[in-house]
């Protein structure tokens, strides 16, 4: 099966496509700049300008899956309106030129399933139970800009393509750039509660996150949104003490949530929002939780950190 995937040199690509390449498949990535992150055997990668046409299109037109994870990192700091803007127009522009890619193709040269990357801050704050796919979505910056994200992707059912939007958690791996920010403090011995601590925390596990990923790429009856997110969704003050676990290091410092709003102004969202996300859909579908507890994946990717 051959699987194009746009963004495919970040974590969760860089996972994906070596598990895809693994099980035999044929991965082509759509990439603005080549190089080592996204050249590995069986892969190969074809240059993209979206929203512009290239020999890209040709890539997608004997496909049989789209995998579209294109934007930019929420993690770089500071959100200044222009950076707010970068956040949106590399999802959307992204996303509408594999649209418009589709769209040009005729019905049976489309590939049968789009798998479209959203994130869990849809439900930031809706945390009064554990949120489902089914759960009222928030109004915030970052639950709008998902769900725009969502919407253009979702064009693609009009044009008989199954889609999944793949909203997911903070991931935790070695290499994962959440994970380093937060043990950060922890390392430095002043690690602890952040804010109330009282915020739900949702995680998943980067082989839960490709798990997923490939659960719906080969699962029929899956469409429209999909939790990527372990069923064991923390307190912050929760998360805090199984980090400092993992790590061997003292968790008794406080953090005030408005010395994070101070610093971080909207993005302190990241820190002090609440998500309490439960992967109701996957469950149901039969997937089975590589590592569903929160101490065992930490404990795995941070395994001779000191």
């Amino acid at each position: 099966m051959k699987v194009v995937i746009a963004g495919g040199s970040g974590l969760i690509g860089t996972a994906l496509r070596r598990a895809l390449s693994a099980a035999g498949h044929e991965v082509v990535i759509l990439t603005r700049t080549e190089g080592p992150a996204t050249s590995s055997p069986g892969v190969r990668a074809v240059t993209w300008d979206p929203p512009h046409r290239g020999d890209w299109v040709g890539e997608i037109a004997d496909a049989a899956a789209v995998i579209n994870l294109a934007g930019a990192s929420i993690g770089h700091w500071p959100w200044t309106s222009r950076r707010k803007q970068v956040l949106r127009d590399s999802r959307l522009a992204a996303t509408s030129a594999l649209i418009e890619a589709l769209t040009a193709l005729p019905e049976g040269a489309r590939p049968g399933v789009l798998l479209n990357a959203s994130g869990t801050d849809v439900y930031e704050g809706r945390d009064e139970t554990p949120a489902g796919e089914d759960t009222p979505t928030a109004r915030s910056f970052l639950a709008r800009l998902c769900l725009d994200w969502e919407a253009e992707a979702a064009r693609a059912e009009g044009l008989g393509v199954r889609v999944v939007l793949l909203r997911t958690s903070s991931v935790i791996a070695r290499d994962a750039p959440y994970l380093r920010v937060v043990s950060l403090p922890y390392r430095l011995l002043v690690g602890g509660r952040i804010g109330s601590g009282r915020q739900w925390v949702s995680w998943v596990d980067l082989a839960d996150a490709v798990g997923l990923y490939l659960f719906a790429l080969e699962t029929e009856s899956i469409d429209g949104p999909l939790n990527v997110s372990a069923p064991d969704p923390r307190s912050q003050v929760a998360y805090a003490r199984a980090l400092a676990a993992a790590l061997h290091r003292p968790g008794r410092f406080w953090t005030p949530g408005w010395m994070v709003r101070l610093l971080l102004r909207d993005q302190a969202t990241l820190a002090l929002g609440s998500r309490r996300v439960w992967p109701a859909k996957a469950l149901a579908a039969g997937y089975v939780f590589q590592r569903p507890r929160l101490e065992e994946a930490l404990e795995s990717a941070l395994k001779g950190f000191g």
